[in-house]
């Protein structure tokens, strides 16, 4: 699955700035480009523990498309404990310039969680779901590549992988069961604190990476190969068998991984019109029969309750994971906004519509729209645009744009020099306003087959 990261260095955003309710201002993040690098060089030479210079140098760093240099000064200044919001956004920015996925990740994160609120964060929380995607891809084919070292190393204890089903009927209509079903299954299995399930997400992007075709879910050798890679203990595979118009059968073999041997066979069989039934049917004998795990039973009726109403929502929403999968995020949308329609209760149905509508956005973003929400929401020469609501830290005083109390406001102006502006025979003194400011963040039916 593939989508268009459009390259970070495009985002333009310069100083982070918080107008206070007097027209004084307090910014610990001037505007950077890279003609600044020289000077910040020599003051961090003069002042090697000041974070925020190493930020602003970072910053110019990556304006002036010099990643490596970036990426090392501002790894530095949030190793040495600044995480600030411009500190995080733009590590953030410099990772996905080198597809470091999981790292760029882990750095949006930390970007959140300093309380970005506005568009900026808004359009930073949906593009964690592409990049999500996108580590997710980079791990299955890190998988493949050391696939010897990993099928020698032990699995998970209590570990549990369920692919996808393979299908074995001639009514097309029913073949987005083969994702639904699994999805379900996986949902089902999570419910018991005895098991570590793995992600459907995670199993379907290396099968994708596998070249592995629905023909093959159903495979012995599908089920162990992906198994030790997964590092799983055991492997729920199956196939989903129609007899007549109206009768659908589900066959399942639970794969022991470490013994390289079936741990056992279950077969369940109903009227279409009862396939939540048979469905939980083999997850109640998997669990109890082949796992050896026992249901308080509040968790069984967690299990029980996990349904649809209707079926063509379950079938809509196997379509629209199976297009999600595929990175046509569009096409997932209508499909699990469709399921949500035909069952508002499908509380899945619901939640995957939200996802994909995030993916679908941001998708459709690039970085220069991201910079141009900055510069339209911050104003000129401001960072507020794109590192919004970020907390005060101990070593910038940087302060939030977010929601705010004031307890005690003093302002007062410092002066600062500029050596050049004096040689050149120019006015040099700048005005700075400081501020002593309190923060408080306020975190934010249808018809039947």
């Amino acid at each position: 699955m593939r989508y268009a990261m459009y390259p970070a260095h495009v985002i333009r955003v310069s100083t982070l700035l918080l107008a206070l309710a007097a027209s004084a201002c307090a910014t610990g993040m001037p505007r950077v480009d890279p003609a600044d690098i020289p000077r910040l060089e020599r003051e961090i030479a003069a002042n090697p523990q000041n974070t925020d210079l190493q930020v602003q140098l970072g910053m110019a760093q990556f304006e002036a498309e010099t990643y490596d240099k970036a990426l090392a000064t501002l790894q530095a200044a949030v190793d040495a404990g600044n995480e600030s919001g411009p500190a995080l956004l733009y590590l953030g920015l410099t990772q996905e310039e080198f597809e470091n996925w999981s790292a760029a990740r882990d750095a949006y994160t930390k970007y959140l969680a300093t309380g970005a609120t506005g568009s900026i964060g808004e359009q930073i929380r949906k593009r964690m779901e592409l990049i999500a995607q996108n580590a997710l891809k980079q791990q299955a084919q890190q998988a493949l590549a050391q696939e010897a070292e990993l099928s020698a190393e032990p699995p998970t204890p209590r570990s549990l992988a369920v692919l996808p089903f393979g299908f074995n009927s001639d009514r097309e209509d029913l073949q987005p069961l083969i994702y639904a079903l699994s999805d379900m299954m996986i949902t089902d299995f999570a419910v018991s604190n005895a098991l570590t399930v793995l992600e459907r997400s995670q199993i379907q992007t290396l099968l994708d990476e596998m070249s592995m075709t629905e023909a093959g879910y159903a495979e012995p050798t599908t089920g162990a190969r992906a198994g030790r890679m997964l590092r799983a203990e055991n492997v729920v595979q199956g196939v989903i068998t129609t007899l007549g118009e109206q009768t659908l059968r589900l066959d399942t073999d639970v794969l022991n991984i470490p013994r390289g041997a079936s741990a056992g066979t279950l077969s369940s069989e109903d009227v279409l019109q009862n396939l939540f039934d048979i469905e939980k049917d083999v997850v109640f004998r998997t669990i109890r029969d082949v796992l050896n795990v026992e249901l308080t039973p509040a968790e069984e009726q967690q299990i029980r309750d996990n349904r649809a109403q209707n079926i063509l929502a379950f079938l809509a929403y196997g379509r629209g994971l199976r297009a999600r999968d595929q990175g046509d995020y569009a096409t997932a949308l209508a499909a699990f906004q469709q399921a949500t329609a035909l069952d508002p209760g499908f509380g899945a149905a619901a939640d995957a519509a939200g996802e994909a509508k995030d993916m679908n956005d941001a998708s459709g973003t690039s970085a220069t729209d991201v910079a141009s929400t900055a510069t339209s929401t911050g104003g000129t020469g401001t960072l507020s645009g794109a590192a919004e609501g970020v907390n005060p830290t101990p070593t910038t005083g940087t302060l939030d744009k977010g929601s705010t109390q004031t307890g005690s406001t003093t302002a007062a102006a410092t002066e600062k020099r500029d050596a050049v502006q004096e040689s050149q025979g120019q006015e040099s003194v700048t005005k700075t306003a400081k501020a002593q400011i309190r923060i408080v963040i306020k975190r934010p039916g249808g018809g039947d087959l």
